[in-house]
């Protein structure tokens, strides 16, 4: 009876054990492999060596690998062999909320505290985000370009504004800083270009003139202060040949908004001089080495 009793026992639990496998093979309740693939942990995965990576693919041939190098950084390592349109990291986000999404599909942040000020400058600034695009092969002028970043923000339906990139440098009210810039654009030719290069390249494609176009808008509606410089053309080193150029088709070299003189211009049509020359119907006020000068301005060409 009792070997009878012992064996039923010991059926019921290959039976129990059995049916577990089904499922998950058990560390801790919380802890398991399913067995459809799934890992559930609720601390972490560790897997602590010298070439240890982390490799999730799609086939034996086709993976990302992710590695942990002498430095503790995170390497993300993939081939890029299959086609033009591949990735290296792809984000897909469906925003199905009523609010919108300020933080951004991707966010990244980074703090220095007031407990670790720097003491010493190295020439560098602290960064969030850094992206490098290097070449070194010897690619056909007509076969390959770089371009180290792509931003596009196309609109298919209806919405407010479309902001390609903004760009915010902000120095709080009570703190010190020695500069501040939106933007710095630097660019270093210093080897062979066939064509031209240049610092900044506004390209409008536009294909309908609903609204008013701008190729650069320069605005400010907030506090008023006098601030110095529009634009601002100098050179420590070299020179410029033409500071401003204009070409193909302008109707206009200038455009002033007001006649009284409050934009650097003025209209009057019943000026009275000067004696002996044609009379002028406005002016262009200018600044020469801190002294005021006029540039007389009429309706007709004056011969």
């Amino acid at each position: 009876m009792k070997k009878k009793i012992f064996l039923g026992i010991l059926g019921v639990a290959l039976v129990f054990v059995y049916l577990k496998a089904q499922y998950y093979v058990i560390h801790r309740t919380n802890v398991f492999w399913h067995n459809d693939g799934t890992l559930s942990t609720d601390n972490r995965i560790q897997s602590i060596g010298e070439n240890n990576s982390l490799r999730i693919g799609y086939t034996n041939g086709l993976y990302t690998e992710m590695t942990c190098n002498s430095d503790g950084e995170w390497i993300i390592e993939k081939v890029l062999d299959v086609g033009e349109n591949e990735r290296v990291i792809r984000f897909d986000v469906s925003y199905e909320s009523a609010d919108e999404l300020r933080q951004g599909a991707i966010y990244f942040y980074g703090e220095r505290p007031d407990t670790a000020p720097c003491t010493s400058w190295g020439g560098s600034p602290d960064m969030a985000m850094k992206v490098h695009l290097r070449n070194y092969s010897a690619s056909g002028l007509a076969s390959l370009s770089q371009r180290v970043a792509e931003f596009i923000c196309s609109n298919r339906g209806t919405l407010q504004d479309i902001w390609a990139v903004y760009a915010s440098a902000e120095s709080r009210s009570g703190n010190t800083s020695n500069g501040i810039y939106a933007g710095q654009f630097n660019y270093d030719q210093s080897g062979n270009v066939n064509t031209e290069h240049a610092g900044i390249w506004v390209h409008d494609n536009s294909q309908s003139d609903v609204g008013t176009n701008y190729g650069v808008k320069l605005w400010t509606a907030n506090y008023n202060q006098t601030r110095e410089y529009g634009f601002w053309i100098g050179s420590q080193n070299g020179s410029w040949v033409n500071a401003i150029s204009f070409n193909d088709a302008i109707t206009y070299a200038f455009d002033f908004e007001n006649t009284d003189g409050t934009n650097g211009a003025g209209y009057n049509a019943s000026f009275t001089g000067p004696a002996g020359y044609a009379i002028p119907d406005g002016y262009i006020t200018v600044d020469i080495g801190g002294n005021i000068q006029y540039i007389y301005t009429w309706t007709t060409k004056p011969t």
